[in-house]
């Protein structure tokens, strides 16, 4: 029971159970939202600053799904040696890779090089382009500008 004073009076009401419950589902709401934001900081921390430097592009722009002003996605580019096991190992990451056979691409592949050509486009996106660059054999990563 708790008490409420109304024009003097003291009155004793039982606290209406509706208003109870919705403050509960707010409260646990809020702290489900704080832990979320928290693990994904953690997550976006987790990447190291060697495998940002390989990324020579600005995608902070680009949303989760992979469109720039929920309309345009990015093409982005880099070179992978010429060995079937590390072209494997990008499509396993990657599978809508783009590997042009004679292109040198923006980014300036060598003859012992394969040029990788990759979109912005779809789910996780962001987290697929941190592990490309952080394979070993993937020295730079620019966005694609077709010409």
């Amino acid at each position: 029971m708790e008490t409420k004073e109304i024009g003097g009076k003291t009155e004793h009401y039982a606290p209406d159970f509706h208003y109870t419950y919705m403050k509960t589902i707010k409260t646990i709401s809020v702290v489900l939202f704080f832990f979320s934001f928290l693990s994904w900081s953690e997550a976006q921390g987790s990447v190291s600053a060697e495998v940002l430097s390989k990324i020579g592009f600005d995608y902070s722009a680009v949303y989760s799904n992979g469109l720039a002003n929920s309309q345009v996605s990015f093409d982005y580019e880099f070179c992978i040696p010429k060995d079937d096991a590390k072209a494997a190992e990008v499509k396993a990451i990657e599978p809508d890779v783009t590997m042009p056979r004679l292109a040198k691409g923006r980014v300036g592949c060598s003859e012992n090089e394969q040029l990788c050509i990759v979109s912005t486009h779809g789910p996780k996106w962001k987290d697929r382009l941190y592990a490309l660059a952080s394979l070993p054999y993937v020295k730079r990563i620019v966005q694609t500008d077709y010409e």
